[in-house]
């Protein structure tokens, strides 16, 4: 049988059968389920910066991505998941990396995430050189038959959904304004609003007294996830609150609100990955019942650093 052979990711003729690729991916217990898949599917609108591996059929066998500019993702079929494959996909990432990075007058930088339970993949990825980062990702997991405390807001102010597209550039402002390096625009919060994975219920706002926007809470619902794998899922995408608000218990609110709707939707559990130096955001999911289900560290290809050594 001949190796698989690499070529460049189409989109008008690839895109189902790499989502069928990354879902059969996702079968066994202990996979990582982030990114979620209708977040792949939005990502793969262009061509750019992904590329497949196919066997004799053209049949996908493998697929790599850059994500978000610099973040590798990499997925492949167990009979052609050898650590050859992946090196070759590593350095066709590499080199991706290094072509964007003149383009845009940037260093190079490459992160590649490990579950903490594969050793095997961290130590392949030691050997072709990159380093293990000093920082990870928490994966955490709210199992939605368990017992969901009532919100609890201040007096004047109103729990509520999304008032539909009419109200996604007040939405994208507030986003803004709750964190300072957000960079949504109103057509990317309209395409979300557009998406299969989006449900009115898990677009909740927190409206202040005088009527202003004070609080967001985001979540996506994982219907191929659902209809391909049996979980019945939605992701806590973003929460965010307006300086002004603040230290009232908003955000808490409604994520508290949000669970409540999911498991009336009838989803079974709901998913989310914090930063581990965020113990503020740690400690707020786990007082709603989040529990950690894994940790994801990045192992970093960084120019900067090699050319120090």
């Amino acid at each position: 049988m001949k190796p698989p052979a690499s070529r460049p990711y189409r989109h008008s003729r690839d895109l189902d059968a790499v989502i069928d690729l990354i879902l059969a991916c996702r079968t066994g217990e202990r996979i990582d389920l982030w990114p979620p898949v209708h977040e792949i599917r939005a990502r793969l609108g262009t061509e750019d910066g992904a590329r497949l591996w196919v066997d004799e059929g053209d049949r996908p066998v493998a697929f790599a991505m850059i994500w978000e500019g610099s973040v590798f993702l990499y997925f492949a079929l167990p009979h052609a998941g050898d650590e050859t494959l992946e090196a070759q996909a590593i350095a066709w990432a590499m080199a991706w990396a290094r072509a964007s990075a003149e383009q845009h007058g940037e260093r190079v930088v490459l992160c590649v995430p490990v579950c903490n339970d594969d050793p095997y993949r961290a130590a392949m990825l030691a050997r072709i050189g990159l380093r293990r980062g000093e920082w990870h990702m928490i994966r955490m997991r709210r199992l939605l038959h368990l017992p969901i405390a009532d919100p609890s807001i201040p007096p004047g102010f109103v729990l509520r959904p999304a008032a539909g597209e009419s109200e996604a550039p007040a939405l994208v402002d507030l986003h803004h304004v709750a964190f300072a390096t957000a960079s949504e625009t109103v057509g990317e919060r309209l395409n979300w609003m557009r998406s299969p994975a989006y449900d009115s219920r898990l677009d909740l706002v927190a409206v202040a007294p005088n009527g202003a926007l004070a609080a967001f809470c985001r979540c996506s619902v994982c219907v191929e996830e659902h209809v391909r794998l049996g979980s019945a899922s939605a992701w806590v995408d973003l929460i965010g609150v307006h300086p002004v608000y603040r230290r009232q218990g908003l955000g808490r609110a409604l994520l508290l609100l949000a669970l409540q709707n999911m498991r009336a939707m009838g989803l079974n559990q709901a998913l989310l990955s914090v930063g581990s130096w965020n113990s503020t955001a740690q400690h707020l999911f786990e007082s709603c019942g989040f529990v950690t289900i894994g940790r994801v560290f990045w192992h970093v290809y960084d120019e900067e650093m090699e050319m120090a050594v």
